[in-house]
């Protein structure tokens, strides 16, 4: 966990703060002025840092905007001598964690730290988007000025890369970020059912409609929807979907009136959509609609800084979710790592530390740990034998019934780790069963 607090003041009465944080085990840096602390966050990435500010330096906002081109995740507190209501709330709109009276009790900004602190490693470990690789930093650095506009994004990318955690992270640094944040993977529904649940319904719309409910759309309103997998959305849908960002509004089944609704739509994909426009599948003026702001994701093997990066912080995640007392990895497991092209991206890394945790004995993450199971074969780069050599047909049967099994029969799961649609793999099944395999 990250305890880094920096401290920008030149007043002493912050020096009794400084002594109790360091009494709870935080490292306490300092400067005077906050000229000086953007280049200094930059280096250390504190995950909370308090500021003086007075009417004569410089402002909230302009501190703010100094820490952002530098790329500091830091929950960032205010503090004054004096300071209006009208003051704080634009400086927490601006995006400051708090702003506080310079002479409020220590007691209390203590405690603020602490909760900041805590919730800075919920952000960065669970709604954040990791990463070192800095292609993908400036592309993050470049979102955050749209963010906070209403503009539809399409995030494209293989299976794996972190579209959806993306997604979150985009919804977190928006001014909807206060609003719901509403998913929904589209591939996981029959038409008939994906349609009720993105429109929502009247009572009695239907047999079985015994109240009205809302659907996904009306429920992100004032927030932000995702939707997963979209090109897998039918085409009688997506000509809803169409209407829904051009009128912004929706119809319910069995509904007498469109309802009004403030919605920011953040599409994903991991299949080639110009490719299923130019094919007939996916509507043309849909694509346009959403491709506002376009995103590809460049799978985990283009991001040689993150193997080791995210390998670090899954281990140290799973480690303390299964209690286990584990100091890194043996020298030879990092260098297998980054020799491997990771075919399932982050969420087949995150997999394999998770099993490595597990099974691991000792301090030390070793190779038998990581290559435990058989489908993790390839990491050892053995060149295959013709006895190895089977009908493609053959091994992605094994590939899919393997994925089930490991996700415990539960399809959504499975289709997402080995890269599919849940109706392929449903289409699959459905074969195999027709031709007696199953």
């Amino acid at each position: 966990m990250n305890k880094k607090v920096l401290i920008v003041s030149e007043s002493s009465e912050l020096l009794s703060l400084a002594e109790d944080l360091e009494a709870e085990g935080l490292k306490v840096l300092r400067v005077s002025e906050p000229s000086q602390a953007a280049n200094l966050a930059e280096v250390e990435e504190p995950a909370v840092i308090l500021v003086e500010v007075s009417a004569k330096g410089a402002s909230p906002r302009r501190i703010l905007d100094d820490l952002r081109r530098r790329r500091v995740e830091a929950a960032v507190v205010f503090l004054a001598q004096e300071i209006s209501i009208e003051e704080a709330v634009a400086a927490v709109r601006e995006g400051a964690y708090d702003f506080r009276l310079l002479g409020t009790d220590r007691e209390v900004l203590k405690k603020l730290v602490l909760t900041a602190l805590e919730e800075y490693r919920v952000f960065t470990e669970r709604e954040g988007f990791l990463t070192r690789d800095p292609g993908l930093r400036a592309l993050l650095e470049k979102l955050r000025t749209v963010a906070r506009s209403r503009a539809p994004i399409l995030i494209t990318g293989e299976s794996g890369t972190g579209k959806e955690v993306l997604a979150r992270w985009l919804h977190r640094i928006s001014d909807r970020a206060r609003g719901p944040f509403v998913a929904i993977n589209c591939a996981a529904l029959p038409e008939a059912l994906l349609e009720s649940e993105l429109f929502g319904y009247e009572k009695g719309a239907f047999s079985g409609a015994l109240t009205r409910k809302k659907g996904k759309f009306e429920l992100a309103d004032g927030g932000t929807i995702l939707l997963d997998e979209i090109t897998e959305m039918p085409l009688p849908l997506q000509a809803k979907l169409l209407r829904v960002l051009q009128e912004g509004e929706v119809d319910r089944l069995g509904g007498a009136y469109p309802v009004k609704v403030d919605v920011r739509v953040i599409a994903t994909t991991n299949r080639d959509i110009e490719a299923e426009v130019a094919a007939g599948r996916f509507r043309e003026d849909l694509y346009f609609r959403l491709n506002v702001i376009p995103v590809k994701l460049p799978p985990l093997r283009e991001r040689p800084l993150d193997i080791p990066y995210l390998a670090e912080h899954f281990l140290r995640e799973f480690a303390r979710t299964y209690g286990k007392k584990i100091e890194g990895f043996a020298p030879e497991v990092l260098e297998v790592l980054q020799n491997y092209d990771f075919p399932g991206n982050v969420r087949e890394l995150k997999n394999l530390l998770e099993r490595a945790v597990l099974l691991s004995e000792g301090p030390l993450i070793t190779l038998e740990n990581l290559l435990w199971s058989s489908s993790q074969k390839s990491l050892k780069a053995e060149p295959p034998t013709p006895s190895r050599i089977k009908p493609l047909r053959e091994l992605e049967k094994e590939a899919i019934l393997e994925a089930l099994k490991a996700c415990g029969g539960n399809r959504t799961r499975a289709a997402e780790l080995l890269g599919i649609s849940v109706r392929t793999l449903r289409n699959k099944l459905r074969l195999y069963r027709a031709q007696g395999l199953l």
